[in-house]
């Protein structure tokens, strides 16, 4: 494939910037397409919340009594 000059690669950010522009204008969201949007990423940020908030620390574990040791000779 061929590069494509600094040049080209500007008037080509700017043209998809201009494009996504009016396709907003055109093709406006609706406000359930919006609520629908809202509350999954409410709901994923909820569940993000909750899992850094259920850190459980667990108690250690029970050790057995331990007889003192007796020192070596």
């Amino acid at each position: 494939m061929a590069e494509i000059s600094p040049e080209d690669r500007l008037a080509l950010h700017e043209f998809s910037v201009r494009y996504r522009e009016a396709y907003a204008k055109s093709h406006p969201l609706s406000e359930l397409h919006l609520e629908t949007i809202q509350d999954a990423i409410r709901g994923e940020y909820e569940k993000e919340q909750d899992a850094k908030r259920d850190v459980t620390i667990e108690p250690p574990s029970p050790t057995p009594e331990r007889e003192p040791e007796e020192p070596e000779p």
